[in-house]
């Protein structure tokens, strides 16, 4: 009878998982789309450069380790090739994106990041964005 009631239960626990893992929105996704996220998290430090070339300055984010993510806290590289976007949700009843620069990124920010080129194996890691998507302005 306890395997019965054991079977039962581990069988609502799959279904009740599998339906609420199934029954998500779409979600755009941003011009320029990767399916890869190497990162998702909150950013923690922003250190602008101090000259003026390609490389607009560096965040530090820290998040969970997801199971579509590769890592859980990044030193980041903004290049002037980076692409920088914001989910903004104000402007229809779907999630638009508008792309932003990096001046307008904060510490508590949420983001997913996709890297390019290199990614140093340090700890944290250290790479180059490809693409910077802001999800909330202010993490939790």
């Amino acid at each position: 009878m306890n395997n019965l009631k054991f079977s039962a239960l581990l069988i609502l626990l799959v279904i009740s998982l599998t339906f609420f893992t199934g029954c998500c929105p779409n979600q755009l996704t941003p011009p320029n789309s990767d399916a890869q996220v190497d990162i998702r998290g909150t950013i923690l430090n922003i250190n602008p450069a101090q000259v003026n070339s390609n490389i607009l300055g560096t965040i530090y984010v820290e998040g969970l380790l997801y199971e579509d993510t590769f890592y859980d806290k990044a030193s980041i590289k903004i290049t002037s090739s980076t692409l920088i976007y914001q989910v903004d949700n104000q402007l229809s009843s779907n999630d638009q994106f508008v792309q932003i620069p990096f001046s307008v990124l904060q510490t508590g920010m949420m983001v997913e990041v996709t890297f390019t080129g290199p990614v140093l194996e340090s700890y944290p890691v250290q790479a180059t964005a490809k693409k910077v998507l802001v999800l909330d302005a202010f993490a939790q």
